[in-house]
């Protein structure tokens, strides 16, 4: 826009601060419309059509950035030795097996989501080191819900698979505070096969336990087809509500689809029911992994 010349005289002031000022307006009118539009355009995203919340609202409120995707989260879990040289073939290369060598095998029951399932899942976790980082490597896991298997699958690379579950916390289905010798059960199946086992009574309150989930992961994000497997790490956060220790005989079979039994999983070393709220944070690909090795495993992950 081009204003009157000041420099001329009376008029020309006049007419340069007129001007001034019809710009002024002009540029505060098109930044308000513009404000409005914007605000329109978040408004019909977000807001509901045809009675559910928007996209980007429902998508938002599952992710929660700021919030936990999971609270009063269960796990059943127990450290267990790991035979080195019969579970080395289901560890994708660059990772390789830590020292010493351990295994966590889990049930879990998840009361409340984001995601509005409520859930169970079992699972084996490899302790492994990626370069100079400790981890763990999921080789196997089962889950009753389709949300949790999708999204565990194609985000954060769990090798998830349809399964059933018993899950039983003490006589009636719950747990009385700190009340010793609290039974729990826990059992997984897969097309007809009873993989693992767990049960017994839990204990005392640990004071000071180790994190269940919210350790750096390595995993392996693929599809099938020609597209590489992608190596990826993330790290959950975990805010802990309860861990006991645990009482725990455990039985781990396998059949010619999950064949947990060449696992190499060993005795029981220790045991504890972790109760935490989990919360997200997004998978970073931080290289490539052996093809080949994935290869060996794709009827362990698909079958």
């Amino acid at each position: 826009m081009v204003f009157g010349d000041p420099t001329r005289g009376r008029d020309g002031h006049r007419r340069f601060a007129l001007e001034r000022y019809e710009y002024a307006v002009y540029t505060a009118d098109m930044q308000t419309q513009l404000r409005e539009l914007g605000l329109r355009m978040l408004r019909s995203a977000t807001s509901p059509t045809t009675g559910s919340a928007g996209y980007w609202s429902r998508l938002a409120s599952i992710i929660a950035p700021s919030e936990w995707i999971y609270r009063d989260a269960h796990y059943l879990v127990a450290d267990l030795e790991l035979d080195a040289s019969a579970a080395r073939r289901f560890v994708p290369w660059p990772l390789r097996l830590a020292t010493p060598h351990r295994a966590q095998v889990f049930a879990s029951y998840f009361p409340f989501t984001t995601f509005g399932s409520v859930y169970r899942e079992a699972g084996v976790v490899f302790d492994v080191m990626h370069r100079r980082t400790r981890a763990i490597y999921c080789p196997w896991m089962l889950v009753d819900d389709d949300v949790a298997l999708i999204a565990g699958r194609e985000l954060l690379g769990y090798p998830k698979k349809l399964g059933e579950f018993t899950w039983q916390l003490g006589v009636d289905g719950t747990c009385d505070g700190d009340a010793r010798d609290t039974p729990i059960h826990a059992v997984a199946r897969r097309r007809g096969h009873t993989l693992i086992t767990m049960t017994g009574t839990l204990g005392h309150e640990l004071v000071t336990p180790p994190p269940m989930l919210g350790r750096p992961h390595r995993n392996v994000r693929t599809s099938l087809g020609l597209a590489l497997p992608k190596l990826i790490a993330f790290t959950p956060r975990e805010r802990v509500v309860s861990v006991r220790h645990a009482k725990l005989d455990v039985a781990i079979t396998g059949s010619s689809r999950d064949p947990l039994h060449e696992m190499g999983l060993g005795r029981v070393l220790a045991a504890r029911l972790h109760r935490v709220d989990l919360g997200g944070r997004l998978p970073i690909p931080i290289g490539l992994t052996s093809p080949l090795a994935l290869a060996r495993q794709l009827l362990l992950r698909s079958h």
